[in-house]
């Protein structure tokens, strides 16, 4: 009997070895979600009311008629299950700081939000709004859509948006609006939530004068406590990230508070906004800095607001996106930006904070254009991670295990393909569109014209440049 139970526990060792060993050593192939003949962009991931991860897209065709798609995670097949169409206007506006999104109330109902736009002669951008619409049938049928606030949308802009499920089982969104009077002063911070089945209360002011172009970031940490984090438009134009608390759920703000401390100067618009998770008291935030020393940065916040740890996790990093495992450890997706042969590519790198332990692993292909990832959990030790590709949606699964190469803290400010400065290194230029400085970046994010480089922050600015050249 002993000798059986010494070869069992010797059998069930190696078996245990073997699936750690897979964890850390099978590489996941990227699975393609949206159609291969379609230009596809703006992916997001949140949490159903079960805890599924969901993920959403846009897919546009040759006529760039646009269709609005969500996913479900299929706990069977261990894939997202087929694809659910949300109705959209055909003037949508696809951009990545203010896509498409949905998030699920307790109860199952869904609440869809888009953004949309009309031209007019007060801004060359035109003037948008955010729409909305709820399906209580799992998507099947959908309702009316209607303006986020019930006064008239067109005094001014509201765009760059953030939704998530609160504590209470409603359904949040935070955006920036417009202040009618002095909007050159930057843009106002605002925060509504559903209430049952009547649509949004009426917005709460979370700050009064925000970046213009970044989308906000919000998260809760369980107990009704709701944090809001913008790039703020600090005096001198500074670009710096605040954030912003509430203790009752949304019903009220208290004054934002400035953290990261980038002192970024910036005449012109990022398109990069911050990410945030919340464990107990602390806050935990990722964002993209153009400062002197710039690239992708993680902070610890307390439940003051005051920054217990700040650190690089990329120079050569651009967007970041940040989620919680229910360990409680922090894993980051972003893009990196690297040469390679004389050509710019773009992969995607996660980050894995084990108290003041970082690592990391790379999950996109080899010579790929991969962008703008967005991370949710799956269980107690698993991620999904999605992102854009040459006009296609990708998306993989990994064990938090297979994260495990160690970041040496002088390394990260060095590009994660071991090549130093990479981004640093690469030609700066102006964005001919907002005038912001940018470096060279992924060849999707650049034209030619007239024998000349011409390069831009975002899509957004590549897209303006391009309808107007036309």
């Amino acid at each position: 009997m002993k000798k059986f139970l010494l070869l069992y526990t010797v059998i069930a060792s190696l078996l245990q070895a073997c699936n750690t060993g897979e964890h850390e050593n099978t590489a996941r192939q990227p699975v393609l979600i949206s159609k291969a003949n379609a230009g596809a962009s703006c992916v997001s991931l949140t949490k159903d009311h079960r805890d599924l991860p969901v993920i959403s897209w846009i897919e546009q065709d040759s006529k760039k008629n646009k269709q609005f798609y969500f996913s479900s995670w299929d706990t069977v097949t261990g894939r997202f299950g087929s694809a659910i169409t949300v109705p959209i206007e055909p003037n949508t506006s696809i951009h990545e700081e203010g896509m498409p999104k949905i998030a699920f109330k307790a109860d199952g109902t869904i609440v869809a939000i888009y953004e949309t736009s009309v031209p007019s002669s007060k801004s060359k951008w035109g003037l948008s709004d955010i729409q909305y619409t709820m399906s209580y049938n799992g998507g099947r049928t959908w309702t009316e859509r209607k303006s986020i606030q019930s006064d008239p949308a067109l005094l001014g802009s509201r765009s760059f948006a953030d939704i998530i499920r609160l504590d209470d089982g409603e359904v949040a969104v935070s955006w920036l609006d417009t202040d009618p009077v002095r909007s050159e002063l930057g843009r106002p911070v605002k925060f509504a939530k559903t209430s049952a089945q009547s649509g949004f209360s009426e917005a709460v002011l979370v700050d009064s004068a925000a970046c213009q172009c970044c989308r906000t970031a919000m998260s809760t940490n369980g107990q009704g406590q709701v944090n809001v984090v913008f790039r703020d438009l600090l005096p001198g134009s500074v670009r710096d990230i605040s954030i912003s608390v509430s203790s009752d759920n949304g019903l009220s703000f208290g004054k934002a508070v400035p953290f990261s401390g980038d002192h970024w100067v910036v005449d012109g618009c990022p398109h990069n906004g911050p990410s945030v998770v919340f464990n107990k008291d602390t806050k935990y935030v990722t964002w993209y800095t153009g400062a002197k020393q710039g690239g992708v940065y993680y902070a610890a916040l307390d439940g003051n607001n005051k920054t217990l740890v700040k650190r690089e996790l990329s120079r050569a990093g651009r967007f970041v996106q940040l989620t919680m495992m229910p360990n409680g450890d922090r894993v980051a997706a972003f893009d990196v930006t690297y040469e390679q042969g004389g050509k710019i590519f773009k992969k995607i790198m996660l980050n894995k904070i084990q108290d003041k332990e970082f690592l990391e692993k790379e999950v996109s292909l080899p010579s790929s254009h991969a962008s703008y990832p967005v991370i949710t959990t799956l269980g107690k030790d698993q991620v999904v991670v999605a992102w854009t590709d040459d006009s296609k949606v990708y998306y993989t699964l990994e064990h938090s295990t297979a994260i495990n190469r160690v970041v040496q803290e002088d390394a990260a400010a060095h590009s994660d393909t071991g090549e130093t400065g990479t981004s640093a290194a690469l030609a700066t230029s102006k964005d001919p569109v907002c005038g912001m400085m940018v470096s060279a970046t992924a060849e999707s994010e650049q034209v030619v014209k007239d024998g000349q480089t011409i390069r831009f922050c975002s899509p957004a600015c590549k897209r303006t440049f391009l309808n107007k050249a036309h």
